[in-house]
């Protein structure tokens, strides 16, 4: 065991050797200072030693940059990227580039506005200014519509017939409207009969689909959802042909693979029935189905041309009612009762009382005075009410566009209703200038 005096010895010589090691060092940082950082050159030799030559100390960036597409959902690669260069193609130019080629029409009617997505915070002193543009995007814009301009020795009804059909194609053409539609014909029309089944089991149902139909729209059937039994026929089989026993086509004459002469089948009836179950959308749950709205005018009306088609519809004997009817479908904004009542939904703008009074005139003049089928008769009605309230400098685009795709379909019902249209808008216009 060590003496007290010797405890304190072997202190004072670990604070001797201490200082000593701390004096060489400084003074040997201080000598490569002045003979040119040698202590550095040695670290540098051996990092050279430990890394070899031919692997970077910082790798490049060999995962693709993508953007998705916000309308259709594809990933679009962008091999040019460069963060750091301003020439290189960006994520925003990428997709630019991908919606002018893919979603745009041959008319340059682009029918979605894109899903906007981050931004940046609007500055505090230009907060004041934020209630002008505080309305979100519609789903299509009519923005690129050019007003009406007529060419010398062009009619105005010539200019105006233009820009409908330019405007409906545009949606016509646009992805959104074609999924709307693909969608919509997955729902079967149902006959009347079933159509009684689904009312007494589910007075509420609003679109109905078999399992595997809600399946493939990526919809699934709640647990616990009771099914709604419906009938459906089995048809008897179809005949073959005599000479080479392929299967007729109901209603042919002839064998479609050896040409013979068949005997054409009278109307075919079935003898069975099997109860199958379909689902309300109520019942269901998973993706949201794809939605197409039509717009409901806000704002004021044209006076003049409300009151010029009150006149007319006066001294033609026709009664046009505002009175409320609270017990109404709320998306009913007007009917035409013939032969000579119209009503229109008091409740609404003015704009679109207008609107709807345009569009039930039409109705009138189409199906009461010139005495067209009613097969088209939205089609022709709404766009004959878009062209007479345009010619007033009244527009309706915004709603009449989508309202006639919706009943169009496509562009060849609008071509071949052009001329009843240019007819009704014609004769409306003719009787609003007198």
């Amino acid at each position: 065991m060590k003496t007290p005096q010797e405890s304190i010895q072997a202190q004072a010589n670990e604070v001797i050797q201490f200082t000593t090691w701390l004096s060489v060092a400084l003074f040997m940082l201080w000598v490569g200072k002045k003979v040119g950082g040698w202590e550095k050159k040695i670290a540098n030799d051996i990092l050279d030693v430990a890394t070899p030559k031919e692997i970077p100390v910082r790798l490049p960036q060999t995962r693709p940059v993508t953007v998705i597409c916000p309308i259709c959902g594809k990933v679009v690669e962008i091999p040019k990227y460069d963060l750091k260069n301003p020439r290189s193609v960006t994520r925003s130019e990428a997709l630019r580039q991908h919606i002018e080629k893919e979603h745009t029409s041959k008319l340059g009617l682009q029918a979605q506005a894109l899903l906007i997505e981050g931004g940046e915070e609007v500055p505090s002193r230009y907060r004041d200014l934020v209630g002008l543009v505080n309305e979100p995007l519609p789903e299509y814009s009519l923005s690129v519509l050019p007003a009406v301009e007529t060419a010398t020795g062009e009619r105005k009804i010539d200019a105006v017939m233009a820009q409908l059909k330019a405007g409906v194609e545009g949606i016509v053409d646009s992805y959104q409207f074609r999924l709307f539609l693909n969608t919509m014909a997955k729902f079967h029309d149902y006959s009347i009969g079933n159509q009684i089944l689904i009312m007494l089991q589910k007075p509420d149902a609003t679109r109905v689909a078999g399992y595997n139909t809600w399946k493939d729209m990526e919809r699934w059937v709640k647990p616990g959802e009771k099914g709604i039994a419906i009938l459906a026929p089995v048809m008897p089989p179809r005949a073959t042909c005599a000479e080479c026993d392929a299967r007729i086509p109901r209603g042919a004459r002839y064998c479609p693979k050896c040409g013979a002469a068949v005997d054409i089948e009278g109307e075919v009836s079935p003898r069975f029935f099997k109860v199958v179950h379909v689902f309300d959308l109520g019942q269901t749950e998973g993706k949201p189905l794809p939605e197409f709205e039509v717009p409901v005018l806000t704002g004021e009306k044209n006076e003049a041309l409300f009151n010029r088609l009150l006149a007319l519809m006066e001294r033609s004997g026709v009664t046009v009612s505002f009175e409320s009817r609270p017990y109404q479908d709320p998306g009913i904004k007007g009917q035409y009762l013939p032969p000579s009542q119209i009503w229109v939904r008091p409740e609404e703008h003015g704009a679109q009382q207008l609107k709807t009074l345009l569009h039930e005139v039409a109705h009138y003049y189409s199906e009461g005075v010139l005495r067209m089928p009613r097969q088209d008769a939205e089609t022709i009605a709404e766009s004959a009410a878009y062209v007479v309230g345009a010619h007033y400098g009244f527009d309706t685009g915004v709603r009449s566009f989508p309202y006639v795709a919706l009943w169009s379909r496509d562009k060849k019902t609008l071509d071949q209703n052009l001329n009843a249209i240019r007819r009704v808008a014609t004769t409306m216009l003719e009787g609003l200038e007198k």
